[in-house]
């Protein structure tokens, strides 16, 4: 089998299954991007992944502790977001509850503060005297002038809402299979290969750092812009993007 029909068939770029047949780490992502890519390599010509991936392990060691390592950042990273995750729904809870609360108590304070009109037989006496003189008399009629300025008068149109500002928002879109590891502010997105033509979206309100395994593959808008390119065909690259540096990733 050529590399060319490896790649074609684990969708792994031809100079990442080059640094594998040359134990070329370096140029390998690293962690469990490099365990994974072993893997389908060894599945693809016919040998046993679980030992394969054993004897990648025992030749290197510290490739190995590496992706452990990795992999326990990535779990504890995931808890601490899901852990945010259920503060944030908690305090959103307890704020309609206290809403609805105080909407209540202000209704039965204003129903209870308000006084009963009292009825005298003099009040409904005036009430049916005026009622028999306004049957009697007929109701005065608009001034004509005033009737071409009301409908001359347009009503002035509401004020437009101001735009969002002050976020980062990327949007991804590969041209071909690509793995990316993403993370907004801290936190961790995205940890998977992206399909062709499939699309993400991440939000920050500082920070958006990634690693991104094909770079030629790799098309992306940065606040509704084009964004330039990161690299060539099968590069891994890193990229932070602040608000500070956003414009430099946007195509001229």
């Amino acid at each position: 089998m050529t590399l060319q029909e490896i790649s074609a068939s684990t969708k792994i770029p031809v100079s990442k299954l080059q640094a594998i047949e040359r134990d070329d780490i370096e140029n390998l992502p690293g962690g469990i991007f490099t365990r994974g890519f072993v893997r389908s390599y060894a599945e693809a010509v016919g040998l046993d992944p679980q030992e394969t991936l054993a004897q990648f392990e025992e030749r290197f060691p510290n490739e190995s502790s590496v992706a452990t390592l990795h992999a326990t950042i990535e779990g504890r990273a995931n808890e601490e977001f899901v852990r945010r995750q259920r503060v944030a729904k908690g305090m959103i809870w307890f704020g309609l509850l206290a809403a609805v609360l105080v909407v209540w108590l202000l209704a039965v304070v204003v129903r209870e503060d308000r006084p009963a009109p009292a009825a005298t037989d003099e009040a409904v006496a005036g009430e049916v005297e005026l009622s028999e003189a306004a049957r009697q008399e007929p109701p005065p009629a608009a001034p004509a002038a005033s009737r071409p300025a009301e409908a001359e008068a347009d009503p002035e149109p509401p004020p437009a809402a101001p735009a969002a500002a002050g976020r980062l928002t990327m949007e991804i879109s590969p041209t071909a299979d690509c793995w990316v590891l993403a993370s907004a502010d801290g936190d961790t997105v995205i940890s998977r290969v992206l399909a062709a033509g499939e699309r993400e979206v991440v939000v920050a309100e500082g920070t958006i750092e990634m690693r991104i395994g094909d770079a030629g593959a790799f098309t992306f808008t940065i606040n509704r812009r084009p964004g330039r390119s990161l690299g060539g065909a099968g590069e891994v690259v890193d990229v932070r993007v602040t608000q500070a540096n956003y414009l430099s990733f946007v195509a001229e």
